[in-house]
């Protein structure tokens, strides 16, 4: 079976490529641009952030 830092690495990643194609929707169908930042970042967080904290601490 999986790991659980490989279980929490798949679905951030997972997560944030949603908020990646809705950031993406948003800048093509014209949102607000404050919005359409947020959700760039937060996908940003999702798939790169939190992976790499979760696989540093259950190595640890």
């Amino acid at each position: 079976m999986l790991e659980t830092p490989v279980i929490i690495g798949i679905g951030s990643i997972c997560v944030g490529f949603v908020f990646f194609l809705a950031a993406a929707s948003g800048a093509r169908a014209r949102w607000n641009r404050k919005v359409t930042i947020t959700l760039f970042v937060i996908a940003i967080v999702f798939m790169t952030i939190i992976p790499v904290i979760g696989a540093v601490g259950f190595a640890a």
